[in-house]
């Protein structure tokens, strides 16, 4: 006799665990999209025999032929959801446990009685798709007893209206010694750059077009007296007090970039995090001999190293026209200085090589409005539960940025998190006319201060580094390739979201637009409807503004 299966659809929002009762989730049978969209959902099986888990195969009959991806959402083990007392309600939960996250590549799966499964569904709609109903037909078909053993149909109404390419400008940084450090690989050998084009193309297919470009090893996340290892774009010689520099791994770079269609380089920071009071690690070749000639023991404003940087920007510069990103990049100084503990040693430094390169922007993620105000930071990325008075101040071309600290009222990619809170970081940007957003850790696999390395696995925090989901948005496959993880998809369908609203902006005028968004509160930052409802209603809403005339 047939053992009893059950699977529902549902959105693409939920986070469902192991324990969770099928009952506790509303079905969803369908929704809307557009042309070229990218659309998710999920479906949730619960059932089988009484004892072991069943094998079941996934069949999927979909009129967008391949367009459909399949992946099992896989359980990870997290150990700090959250700092302790730094969250609020919306969150799945703030206990360790198994939360779901890992979006693992699959055609069938393995079913446990008593426990909750989940599947994910990736729809790529085509752009020169017929207008109307599709429906997408799921099949769970039980291999040892050869039948069907339950199914479920979801139905993709494709409106008429073209989803925009995306021109937010949105980066996560690209950690180029992690992928070296996790695979065991030669630094800007054959196979590492093979690895990063991997990254690479999966990090721009999910909506990131700024990259971090490291002229010299960024000093980011790095104990004081420590060094990661060198990834150095920029060849140095320095022969008879004379410098000399070789731009080939930076050409190579660029090529990649302009290869998967990244639209603006990010050059890493000129000086030390929290303050500027350093050089970053730079290595050259000294009259035969390659070793280190700026560190921790350098003085951000010494002699030495300004003369060096006043050196090689120009040049920088130069090169970047050539390898085609002239004026598509930005300038750092320093991550994250602070107020007046830091103003004096971050104007110090910037001041010491503004005039080469103010005529770029020149963006530091801080949270001190002070120093924007005097001056200092000429083009802010505030965090995002910090932002309000730059809001107030107008500033054009604002971006934002969060991480391990925003953990109360604001949206973050926490796994412990909602799905709904991670997505609404879109709607929140486009009613506040944000440009640009930056989030620190694409694939950062080591431990706080890059002291050793992590196993991603098993400590997705960094070793209780910060709240699980901050250190990276991808997983790390044998293979040598990305593994996408949910709280990485749900921020790419805010940014979905955000080029939905362009799409109707262009159709109806950003006035209607921003009417829907305040449909239930008036958001902004840190207000926000806490459902799944209020999204779905939002995306139906915004496909049909675009789709209409």
């Amino acid at each position: 006799m047939p053992y009893s299966y059950q699977i529902i659809t549902t959105s693409a929002m939920v986070k469902a665990r192991v324990t969770d009762s099928i009952r506790a989730f509303v079905p969803r049978n369908g929704a809307t999209a557009l042309l070229g969209d990218r659309h998710y959902f999920s479906a949730l099986i619960t059932g089988g025999t009484p004892r072991r888990s069943d094998r079941l195969d996934i069949r999927v009959d979909s009129p967008f032929a391949n367009g459909v991806k399949v992946y099992t959402v896989e359980q990870i083990p997290v150990r700090l959801p959250c700092y302790v007392g730094e969250f609020d309600e919306d969150y799945v939960d703030v206990k360790p446990g198994l939360y779901p996250d890992l979006l693992q590549p699959t055609n069938g799966i393995c079913v446990m009685p008593h426990l909750l499964s989940q599947l994910y569904f990736e729809v790529n709609v085509p752009k020169d798709v017929k207008p109307g109903s599709y429906e997408i037909k799921i099949t769970l078909y039980h291999r040892a007893k050869q039948y069907d053993v339950a199914s479920a149909v979801y139905t993709v109404e494709v409106l008429d209206a073209q989803l925009p390419e995306q021109t937010f400008l949105s980066g996560h940084w690209f950690h180029y010694d992690c992928l070296a450090t996790h695979y065991g690989v030669e630094i800007f050998s054959e196979r590492h750059w093979e690895i990063i084009e991997n990254y690479l193309a999966a990090y721009v297919d999910r909506g990131n077009v700024t990259l971090l470009t490291p002229i010299f090893t960024p000093p980011l996340d790095t104990e004081i007296g420590g060094e990661r290892p060198t990834v150095q774009l920029i060849d140095v010689t320095l022969e008879n007090g004379v410098y000399r520099f070789g731009f080939e791994k930076l050409a190579r770079f660029c090529n990649l970039c302009k290869k998967y269609g990244i639209k603006e380089l990010e050059i890493s920071h000129l000086f030390t995090q929290w303050g500027a009071f350093h050089a970053p690690k730079v290595m050259a070749t000294v009259d035969g001999e390659y070793k280190r000639i700026f560190g921790w023991d350098t003085e951000a404003t010494g002699e030495e190293y300004v003369t060096f940087l006043r050196t090689v920007l120009p040049l920088l510069r130069e090169k970047l026209d050539e390898f085609g990103y002239g004026d598509h990049y930005y300038f750092h100084i320093s991550d994250e200085p602070n107020g007046e503990k830091h103003m004096e040693s971050y104007l110090g430094a910037k001041n010491a090589v503004f005039d080469l390169i103010c005529d770029r922007p020149v963006r530091d993620a801080l949270s001190d409005f002070a120093l924007y105000e005097n001056g200092a930071v000429a083009n802010p990325v505030p965090s995002n539960n910090h932002i309000t008075p730059f809001l107030e101040a107008n500033i054009p071309d604002l971006w934002t940025y969060y991480c391990c600290s925003q953990g109360r009222k604001v949206s973050n990619c926490f796994v412990a998190m909602t799905g709904h809170r991670t997505r609404i970081i879109g709607a929140q940007m486009y009613k506040a006319g944000i440009q640009g957003f930056l989030h620190w850790g694409y694939n950062f696999y080591f431990n706080r201060y890059s002291i050793d390395r992590s196993n991603p696995y098993l400590s997705i925090e960094g070793d209780y580094f910060t709240p699980a989901g901050d250190t990276f948005m991808v997983y790390p496959a044998p293979d040598g390739t990305p593994l996408h993880s949910l709280h990485e998809v749900l921020f790419e369908q805010g940014l979905l979201d955000m080029r939905a609203m362009q799409a109707a902006e262009a159709k109806v005028g950003r006035e209607r637009v921003i009417a829907a968004i305040d449909a239930e509160c008036n958001l902004d930052f840190e207000t926000y409807p806490k459902h799944e409802d209020y999204l779905l209603t939002l995306r139906d809403t915004l496909n049909r503004m675009a789709a209409e005339g």
